[in-house]
C-alpha cells in the first residue's frame, strides 16, 4: 500500500491549480501514477482546506486586510481629486487672475488655500514676472490673431477710456471682440485713423461726439477716397445723447415737486386759519394761486415726459406704429419734437440729435434690404412681419386696431409661406439685418468696465496686462445669454487651435501659432 505524503498532496493541489498546460501529466509520469490520482489528490486538499475554521489570527489578519484595501481605494479617490499646484500650475493661476481683474497679492493669498504646503506658493514679486512675460507673449500672439479678426469687422464701436493715459478701445459689437485696446500718450485723430485703417472692411463705426473720434473717420474716409475705396460711414451714438436728457428731466421733476410742497403748505395754511376762525380771504387767494403754479409744473413736466419719448420713438429702428423707420420720417418728427423741449435743460441733446450721422443706420439698413435677392412682395411682407413681431403690444387686446394687426401678421406668414424657402430665407436675413442695425456704442462701455476692474486695483496699467486681458476676453466663453458657449472668437469666425486651452495658447511662439491656425484654417 503507497502511503501518500502531505506534501506530494499539495504539490498535486499547486500543479492542478497553477501548473501550466501538461504539467499534470508530466507530474504524473514522474511519479509513476495516473493523472486521476493527481487530481483526486488535488481534491483532497481543497476539501480539507474547505473544511478548516479560520482562528482569530485570521479574522485579524482579514480585517486589516480590507482596512489596507479601503485605505488604498480612499488614496486613489483622493489622488483623482487633488490639483497640482506646481510652478507652471501658479502662474497659470496668476495671469488668469490677473486677466479677469484680480490683483496679484489676492491671488497670491488665494494659493496659500489651496495648496498644501504654503511656504511652497511663489511670491508676488515671482507671480508678477510669471504675469509680465505672459503679457508680452500675448501681444505677440495678438497681432497673429488680428490678421485674421480685422478682416472679418464690418461694423464696430469706438470709444476711449483713461487710466494713467488714454486707451483706443474698439469693439466689434455683434460678437463682443475687443479689436484693439492701446495705450496713448494723448489722443489725436492721426491716432484714432491709424487703429481704422486697421480695418480694411469697416462699413459702420458707431461713436460719440468726441472731436478726435470724429477727426480720425474725417483721415480715414480721405484716405480711402485717395485709394479709390468706399468710405465708412460713422453713426451717431444714441446712447450717449440719450444720457443727456436725464438732468432735464429731473429739473422739471423736481420744479414740479416744489411747486405741488408749496401749494399743500399753503392749503395747510388756510385749513388752519379757517380752523381758528380768522379771516381767510389772502390765504385762499395764496392756495389758489399756488395750486394753479403747480398744475402748471405738473403739466410742464408731462409734456416734456411725453415730447422725449416721442423724441426717443422717433430716432428708433421701428416706429411705434410697428413700421420700419426711415431718414425722411425721423427727420420729420424730430423738427417737429425738438422744438417743445426747453433750450435750457435739452440743448446738448438737441445738437446730438440733429447730426444728420444719428441717423446713418436706417440708410444703411434699407441700402443692405433693397440688396436682398428676393422679390419686392416677399422682403415687404418680411420686413412687415419682423417690425410687427418687435412690437408685440400692437397685437394685444381685443380692440379693432390690435384684430387688424393680428391681421396683417397672418397675411404676411401667408404670403411668406406660399414663397416657399425664398420666404424663409427672406424672413431669416431680414432679422438679421434688424439684427445688426447697431445705433449706440454702449456695448464698448462693456468692455471698458473690465479694465475699470483693473484700474480700481493697480495704479499702473501696462500694455502687456491690456494685451494679456484683450486675448482672454476674446478667448473665454460667454455663460448666459445668446452668445453662450461661445467666444467672442468664435462668433467672429477667427480660427483657433484645436484641442488647446488658452494657458497653452500661451506658451507657443507666434511662428507656431500661425502655422496651427492656418492648418485650422484649411481643415474648415
Amino acid at each position: 500500500m503507497t502511503i501518500v505524503s502531505p506534501q506530494q498532496q499539495i504539490t498535486s493541489a499547486f500543479t492542478v491549480t497553477c501548473g501550466p498546460f501538461g504539467a499534470v501529466t508530466r507530474y504524473a509520469h514522474q511519479r509513476g501514477v495516473s493523472r486521476q490520482t493527481i487530481y483526486r489528490e488535488a481534491a483532497t486538499v481543497r476539501a480539507a482546506l474547505a473544511q478548516t475554521h479560520p482562528t482569530d489570527a485570521d479574522a485579524a489578519y482579514r480585517q486589516r486586510l480590507q482596512e489596507l484595501e479601503q485605505q488604498v481605494h480612499d488614496l486613489q479617490t483622493r489622488l483623482h481629486q487633488a490639483v497640482v499646484l506646481d510652478d507652471d500650475q501658479q502662474a497659470e493661476f496668476a495671469t488668469v487672475g490677473q486677466a479677469r481683474g484680480v490683483s496679484l497679492p489676492d491671488c497670491h493669498a488665494l494659493l496659500q488655500v489651496l495648496a498644501p504646503d504654503p511656504g511652497k506658493v511663489l511670491g508676488v514679486a515671482t507671480l508678477g514676472r510669471r504675469t509680465q512675460a505672459a503679457g508680452r507673449r500675448a501681444g505677440e500672439l495678438l497681432a497673429v490673431f488680428d490678421v485674421y479678426a480685422q478682416a472679418q469687422v464690418r461694423q464696430a464701436a469706438a470709444d476711449e477710456i483713461y487710466v494713467r493715459a488714454p486707451v483706443l478701445m474698439l469693439v466689434e459689437q455683434e460678437s463682443l471682440c475687443w479689436l484693439s485696446g492701446r495705450l496713448q500718450e494723448h489722443v489725436s485723430g492721426e491716432a484714432w485713423a491709424a487703429e481704422f485703417q486697421r480695418l480694411p472692411h469697416l462699413e459702420q463705426l458707431t461713436c460719440d461726439g468726441g472731436k478726435a473720434l470724429a477727426s480720425g473717420v474725417t483721415l480715414l474716409n480721405a484716405a480711402r477716397q485717395e485709394q479709390n475705396h468706399q468710405s465708412m460711414r460713422p453713426q451717431g451714438d444714441h446712447w450717449h445723447a440719450f444720457r443727456h436728457s436725464g438732468p432735464g428731466l429731473r429739473r422739471a421733476q423736481q420744479q414740479a415737486a416744489k411747486a405741488l410742497a408749496a401749494a399743500e403748505q399753503a392749503q395747510q395754511e388756510l385749513v388752519d386759519r379757517q380752523r381758528q376762525g380768522q379771516p381767510s380771504q389772502g390765504a385762499s387767494h395764496h392756495a389758489r394761486v399756488t395750486w394753479r403754479r403747480a398744475e402748471r409744473a405738473f403739466d410742464a413736466w408731462s409734456q416734456q415726459e411725453r415730447c422725449w419719448q416721442q423724441t426717443k420713438e422717433a430716432c428708433g429702428l421701428i416706429t411705434a406704429d410697428g413700421e420700419l423707420n426711415t431718414r425722411a420720417r425721423a427727420t420729420q418728427q424730430l423738427a417737429t419734437l425738438l422744438p417743445q423741449l426747453p433750450d435750457a435743460s435739452f440743448a446738448k441733446v438737441k445738437r446730438s440729435l440733429q447730426r444728420p450721422e444719428m441717423l446713418n443706420y436706417l440708410d444703411q439698413v434699407q441700402e443692405r434690404l433693397a440688396a436682398l435677392p428676393h422679390a419686392p412682395e416677399v422682403t415687404a411682407a418680411a420686413v412687415r412681419q419682423e417690425a410687427l413681431r418687435r412690437r408685440p403690444e400692437l397685437a394685444q387686446g381685443a380692440g379693432v386696431s390690435a384684430a387688424a394687426v393680428r391681421g396683417v401678421l397672418l397675411l404676411c406668414a401667408v404670403t411668406l409661406a406660399q414663397a416657399g424657402p425664398a420666404g424663409q430665407q427672406a424672413a431669416a436675413a431680414v432679422r438679421e439685418i434688424f439684427r445688426r442695425a447697431t445705433r449706440a456704442s454702449s456695448l464698448v462701455e462693456c468692455i471698458n468696465s473690465v479694465l475699470r476692474m483693473q484700474q480700481a486695483r493697480h495704479r499702473k496699467l501696462t500694455q502687456g496686462l491690456l494685451d494679456l486681458k484683450r486675448l482672454y476676453w476674446n478667448s473665454h466663453e460667454f455663460r448666459t445669454g445668446r452668445r453662450r458657449k461661445q467666444s467672442p472668437y468664435q462668433l467672429l469666425g477667427v480660427p483657433w487651435p484645436e484641442g488647446l486651452r488658452w494657458w497653452d495658447v500661451l506658451k507657443l511662439t507666434p511662428e507656431q501659432l500661425q502655422e496651427k491656425l492656418s492648418t485650422v484654417k484649411q481643415a474648415a
